[in-house]
């Protein structure tokens, strides 16, 4: 009877046993880089930076929830075969009859300002505690989460134009209009809702799945470290302003149009992008632990130690 009062206190001490948890909060700056629709990204002009900040929660030694806060911007240049392209900033419309002079090369490139929350669960492959300068000061460590991103339309960068060509009209030296065959021109790709959707001006709010990889260490006694590389399933093909661009490469033969759709796998056609962040985050808040099975120096009525 005594041993089985015996197990059962042990039983009762570690279900009601919390280890030691704390709380930390830090800042964040990396770099970002997009994958989706562009081929040949030239990635030495398509790197941009994110900033943000972040709260974790650290439940023990191998197991925490992070939230953070991330803003900054996306941008890439490389290539898109096929298409009818211009670009606004180095070609304005004409004569203000909105069309444009088709960019050759197939030169293509976007920038958009996005931000993003993530909520995101840490798994440390080994015992980690902030504070600790000797056992327990590093861990690589995997993390997943999901998030939501927003970017709202940047109104720069290349834009689709319409699959055929549009006649100009300039005055001549007796005012009559005459056509003015010189220049390849085309009006923009408007979409089916009319003068709201031209390519570079559409917002993108999506879900997003953040998984990553990374380090921790301990600086000082409340001062830790982390590097971590990230990448990010968003559920968007609209991140480089191409919304399921095979259709805009295989357009119909009715002058002006393209086909509605062409992938119909809309989690195959989404776009990606990932980053490298340096955080540094200061321990706010600790809970001690005061069961002996968990904590030994609570028999002697001493403070739970880093």
């Amino acid at each position: 009877m005594k041993k089985i009062s015996v197990t059962l206190v042990l039983f009762l001490c570690f279900l009601t046993a919390r280890p030691q948890r704390t709380a930390d909060l830090g800042v964040r700056i990396g770099a970002a880089a997009y994958w989706g629709d562009i081929q040949n990204v030239d990635y030495t002009h398509s790197i941009t930076a994110l900033y943000g900040v972040l709260g974790r929660y650290n439940f023990n030694k191998r197991m925490s929830v992070r939230g953070q806060l991330v803003t900054g911007n996306l941008k890439a240049y490389g290539t898109l075969p096929g298409v009818n392209l211009a670009d606004p900033a180095e070609n304005p419309p004409n004569n203000d009859q909105g069309v444009y002079k088709q960019v050759y090369k197939h030169a293509y490139y976007f920038k958009r300002n996005i931000q993003t929350f993530e909520a995101l669960f840490e798994f440390n492959f080994l015992d980690y505690q902030l504070g600790s300068l000797k056992k327990n000061r590093f861990t690589p460590f995997l993390s997943i989460g999901i998030g939501g991103f927003y970017s709202r339309a940047p109104r720069q960068g290349t834009i689709i134009l319409e699959a055929n060509s549009t006649p100009v009209y300039v005055a001549s030296s007796t005012n009559v209009m005459v056509e003015a065959p010189v220049f390849n021109m085309f009006r923009a790709y408007r979409g089916p809702n009319g003068d709201q959707e031209i390519s570079n001006k559409t917002d993108a709010l999506s879900p997003i799945i953040p998984m990553g990889f990374g380090i921790k260490y301990n600086l000082t006694k409340r001062l830790g470290a982390c590097i971590e590389f990230c990448v990010r399933k968003t559920f968007t093909d609209n991140i480089d302003n191409l919304v399921d661009p095979a259709r805009f490469q295989k357009s119909q033969d009715v002058p002006g149009n393209y086909q509605t759709a062409v992938t119909t796998n809309k989690l195959i056609n989404n776009d990606w992008y990932a980053s490298l962040h340096l955080s540094l985050h200061w321990q706010v808040w600790t809970q001690k632990g005061n069961c002996i099975v968990n904590d030994p120096n609570a028999k002697y009525g001493k403070k739970s130690a880093f």
